[in-house]
């Protein structure tokens, strides 16, 4: 079986997806710490916990989407990664929450 490595810690083989969790970065507090990389703000921890069931929140953090690809992206993990559908309000507040904070301009990118 081949392996590839891409980026920080993800894994790909054969259709199977797998991720290395790599530590987030404490900014100081404990709510912090607790949701990584990922910018605090209303919506990540409907994010974070939905995302990391599967994969590290790095890899979210790394993405820089605009909120129709984001939504093209959520569908695919449903449809091709057997992700399950994020009933209401919660796919909403997410998409509100990715295409703020983790759109085409990237202002949250994680620079370490």
């Amino acid at each position: 079986m081949r392996f590839g490595v891409f980026g920080a810690g993800l894994i790909v083989s054969t259709g199977i997806l797998a991720v290395q969790a790599v530590p987030g970065k404490a900014a100081g507090t404990d709510e912090d710490a607790e949701f990584g990389v990922l910018k605090v703000a209303e919506g990540v921890e409907e994010t974070y916990y939905t995302c990391t069931a599967c994969h590290s929140e790095r890899i979210v953090a790394q993405q820089g989407l605009s909120r129709a690809h984001w939504d093209e992206l959520m569908e695919w993990m449903v449809e091709e990664q057997g992700m399950n559908e994020i009933d209401e309000p919660d796919r909403t507040l997410i998409l509100d929450y990715l295409s703020e904070h983790y759109n085409e301009d990237r202002p949250n990118f994680p620079r370490r």
